[in-house]
């Protein structure tokens, strides 16, 4: 219990120190060929996200209503004929769109991979600066005194769940458009992201479960699992306050059901996104690539 109160804890004092930094609010990008998940929504809902920078750290997004997949395909000559969908990190609270977004979609897309941004639902949070704020001091006070529960269900909200699921069943149903497989769907998750990707694969009915999975930098968090899983790939830091103090007994339960790759670096800490050098955590993407040619997915 101890461990999980500091794991929710970290995610929330990372989420509060990068909005703490300065902020600059946006127009929202326009997406060439978004997709809604659940069809057209009313226009107060699309336009009630706000959409920020902070310099260095690249775009946010917050107060999503509206889940979307933003598509990043690449000329169907150069298909590999797999798709990736990105879940992007950020508490659930905002989402991060630099390197664990913009960045990742744009190498998988030069990879091959029919790629999605999924902009899935968030917490609704206070829309001033100051309000938001406050907002996560609150939360991170609740959770020291002693945490919402003895699970991390309330730090990853169903829509959440059913925003990824849905996405993975709209891209199979879509497959021949996207030039892909039907079979070879997977999901990369960055931390928040990858608590989704990881329940997808445990949870999921079978016409929305991804056939692999690749969970970045997020906390493997252990729970009743089905007898069969598909691959995961994993990679962390060892050095990161959250994933990599986690432990690894979700990776033992992983091996007896399917086929898990680990990669635990020696430093880099959280949210690294696609990889930074010096640290070798820099290799993660081309290591995935690699894994994914062994287990057959891509040629």
């Amino acid at each position: 219990m101890k461990e999980l109160i500091t794991a929710i804890v970290v995610i929330m004092t990372l989420a509060a120190s990068a909005y703490a930094q300065e902020v600059k609010y946006i127009e929202a990008p326009k997406f060439e060929g978004q997709m809604y998940l659940y069809g057209q929504p009313e226009k107060e809902d699309v336009d009630f996200e706000q959409w920020y920078e902070i310099e260095g750290r690249g775009q946010f997004v917050r107060n999503v209503k509206v889940p979307t997949l933003i598509p990043y395909l690449p000329d169907p000559s150069k298909s590999n004929g797999a798709a990736i969908i990105i879940a992007p990190g950020g508490a659930f609270l905002h989402h991060t769109f630099g390197s664990g977004g913009y960045e990742a979609a744009e190498w998988f897309k030069s990879q091959g991979f029919a790629t999605f941004i999924l902009k899935y639902r968030v917490e609704i949070t206070p829309r001033d600066e100051a309000g938001y704020q406050a907002y996560v001091a609150k939360m991170m006070e609740g959770y020291r005194a002693g945490g919402r529960s003895g699970n991390y269900a309330p730090a990853t909200p169903d829509y959440a769940y059913e925003d990824i699921n849905a996405a993975v069943k709209l891209i199979r149903g879509r497959a021949d458009e996207f030039h892909i497989k039907p079979d070879k769907i997977g999901i990369v998750g960055f931390s928040a992201g990858a608590l989704m990707a990881v329940y997808n694969a445990e949870c999921a009915p079978a016409e929305c479960k991804a056939d692999f999975i690749a969970s970045i930098y997020g906390q493997l968090v252990m729970r009743e699992m089905p007898d069969k899983l598909p691959p995961m790939f994993a990679a962390m830091s060892s050095d990161d306050e959250l994933s990599g103090q986690s432990g690894f007994e979700i990776i033992q339960a992983w091996q007896k059901r399917g086929i898990v790759e680990l990669h635990l670096y020696g430093q880099g800490g959280h949210n690294f996104g696609m990889g930074h050098k010096p640290f070798t955590n820099y290799l993660w993407p081309e290591e995935f690539m690699a894994w994914l040619r062994m287990i057959k997915f891509i040629k």
